[in-house]
């Protein structure tokens, strides 16, 4: 056979049983077929082994059909279709299919129906359940319960779920499927896709489903009305390394949904972006790694760049902004806020995001902006942002930037040190009143930071930034201060499924101590193998009597050291 688009071609003809002649009839004129199967009344013919039939059928298939011009021959169809990774993005899922396998009455219906009920109506994702009930009244319904009818049962299940896997739908799969054969293949066809493939062993006694027997189907066994009944008078090949395996008869069935939900969420199943970071852990706001950088092979470059470029002269409050942006902690930000920015900062507390392009958007908070210039589809994503990053600059420095030849200045520190390169300058009008008001609800000069809000000059420069080095203080602190990469490095290194994190201005007390270990307990009781403790203590501004950061930092080092 080929297809090639519109057309079909049957080539050849093959006698697989006497009196049944396949291939007659068909041209790429036909609208009929005629003389498949000949049923001639008159024709002692033996009865046609179906599954024989149907088995030389499928090895006779040609393993690549061309679909499109864009698909050369003997290659997959990815060119023909929409790209997986935009899909999921746009769903803001992946697909993948759980596939429940175990002895009738081990509750796969009822766990794949509470946990598509949780997915869909409380997370408002898109899932499917497949199971006897509606594969056995449809397209399964010309198949008995032959060993070889079985198997064609699962083929064409493992089909579909690979093709609602692949459109980005959560699917759920409920059958027997007793033989481990049949089922490696459908997990064979999900690898090749690169799908995500979960085989999930609902592992009961056969005592216990006897006792369960929602169906009155065992004891229609145990009476000899029934026979040939899977687990019973026909074997069942357990899976030897299943994904998860549910003891259904000593879990509630909210504690086996549970189970299934946490492992999508772990392996990031339930989000359509990539996954980043270690199982368990979330992606970086806006799904942007950010560290900002300059690669040591390109600093003597950049520097011998920086020198000369209009100078901007930062105060320390912009040098914290910047360890801020350039670290990472304010992503998907990759530089000081330009004016669009700002305002969506200021009348939203959250700016909106395109990391995979869906809507022509991905460099939205970098470009230029353009008030008269929107773009036809805003992005699709919100990512919260409720404190405006801002660079403040004097009438004189804008004169400088904007008569100089270059898209680019260097900011300065108030030691003359130039520590990054800010690209392609946005210079706005610095409205204090605004900020202050939409930010805090009050204008109290005896606020700190609205006090050096209005400190600052009449303009704000946006744009993005590279650090030609790593910001420190030189306080014996410096080794505690993290990116976001290598606090994700140290999270990975320690086996992390999940974190936990305490932030405190003040000295760790007794009660502290006591909610740390107690939530570190809580956390294992709810599943989780290695949850990990992140002790953040605030080093900003700090009341007069307040207990100074080095002495706060080292009794968290005795926290950490006393386990």
């Amino acid at each position: 056979q080929q297809r090639k688009r519109s057309s079909f071609y049957w080539t050849g003809g093959f006698d697989l049983f006497p009196g049944l002649t396949l291939g007659h009839g068909i041209t790429p004129s036909s609208s009929t077929t005629t003389d498949v199967i000949n049923n001639n009344p008159n024709c002692n013919c033996p009865e046609p082994d179906l599954a024989a039939l149907r088995s030389a059928a499928l090895a006779s298939t040609p393993p690549h059909i061309i679909e499109c011009s864009s698909a050369s021959a003997n290659s997959d169809q990815s060119a023909c279709h929409l790209p997986s990774s935009t899909r999921y993005a746009a769903l803001n899922q992946k697909g993948a299919t759980l596939w429940m396998t175990g002895c009738s009455g081990a509750g796969k219906t009822t766990i794949a129906t509470a946990l598509e009920d949780t997915l869909v109506k409380i997370y408002g994702k898109h899932v499917y359940r497949l199971d006897g009930d509606n594969l056995r009244t449809g397209i399964n319904r010309d198949l008995t319960f032959s060993e070889a009818d079985r198997a064609e049962s699962v083929r064409r299940t493992g089909e579909i779920a690979t093709l609602f896997a692949d459109s980005g739908v959560i699917t759920l799969v409920g059958l027997i499927s007793p033989y481990r054969a049949d089922r490696d293949a459908v997990r064979k066809r999900h690898e090749d896709q690169g799908i995500p493939f979960y085989e999930i062993f609902l592992d009961v006694p056969v005592d216990e489903l006897k006792k369960r027997d929602p169906k009155g189907q065992y004891a229609r066994v145990e009476s000899g009305e029934l026979k040939h009944f899977t687990c019973i008078d026909d074997p069942y090949e357990p899976p030897l390394t299943p994904e998860i395996t549910l003891k259904t008869h000593e879990l509630e069935i909210s504690q086996s949904a549970d189970i299934l939900f946490k492992r999508l969420e772990m392996d990031g199943i339930l989000e359509g972006a990539p996954k980043m970071n270690p199982p368990g852990l979330p992606n970086p706001d806006g799904d942007t790694l950010v560290d900002l950088h300059v690669p040591s092979h390109l600093q003597a470059e950049r520097r011998l760049e920086a020198e000369s470029l209009p100078k901007v002269l930062i105060t320390d409050l912009d040098l914290n902004w910047l360890q801020v942006i350039g670290e990472g902690w304010a992503s998907p930000l990759k530089g000081f806020m330009r004016e669009g920015t700002l305002l969506e900062v200021l009348h939203f507390n959250s700016i909106l995001v395109d990391p995979f392009n869906l809507t022509d958007n991905q460099n939205v908070h970098s470009d230029p902006t353009e008030f008269d210039n929107f773009k036809k589809h805003r992005p699709p994503k919100r990512v919260s942002m409720s404190v405006p990053i801002t660079l403040s600059c004097t009438s004189y420095t804008k004169a400088a930037i904007e008569s100089s030849s270059h898209d680019a200045v260097a900011l300065t520190t108030q030691m003359g040190r130039i520590v990054a390169i800010l690209r392609n300058p946005e210079i706005y009008n610095n409205r204090k009143e605004e900020i202050v008001t939409r930010m805090f609800g009050v204008i109290d000069m005896g606020h700190p930071y609205i006090r050096e809000i209005y400190k600052g000059g009449d303009y704000l420069i946006g744009g993005d930034v590279e650090l030609l080095e790593r910001i420190t203080y030189n306080d014996g602190l410096d080794h505690w201060r993290k990116t976001t990469s290598e606090l994700m490095a140290e999270f990975k290194e320690k086996g992390a499924d999940t974190v936990y994190a305490f932030q405190t201005r003040n000295p760790t007390h007794a009660g502290h101590a006591y909610l740390m270990r107690s939530a570190g307990e809580n956390l294992k009781k709810e599943g989780y193998k290695k949850p990990v403790l992140w002790l953040s203590p605030l080093g900003g501004w700090t009341k007069e009597d307040d207990v100074p950061l080095d002495v706060r930092v080292k009794q968290h080092e005795e926290v950490l050291n006393s386990g």
